[in-house]
């Protein structure tokens, strides 16, 4: 799947779900799926770094740079 069909899947999902709700509960859903997808960035980040020091890579583990 390349992004702009990775895109519109979203997209028209996204139109499926708001269509269904009301402006409260898309509302919770949308704070829902934007701390899911946060949460998820800092576990994949972490998971990273952890592969990163695990080879031996410390420079690329190093948080002090940020």
């Amino acid at each position: 799947m390349d992004a702009i069909e990775w895109t519109t899947g979203v997209h028209a999902a996204a139109v499926a779900i708001a269509q269904s709700l009301t402006p409260e509960e898309l509302n919770r859903v949308a704070l829902l799926f934007t701390q899911l997808g946060t949460t998820l960035s800092v576990i994949s980040a972490l998971q990273n770094l952890d592969q990163n020091t695990a080879a031996g890579d410390a420079a690329a583990a190093d948080l002090t740079a940020l």
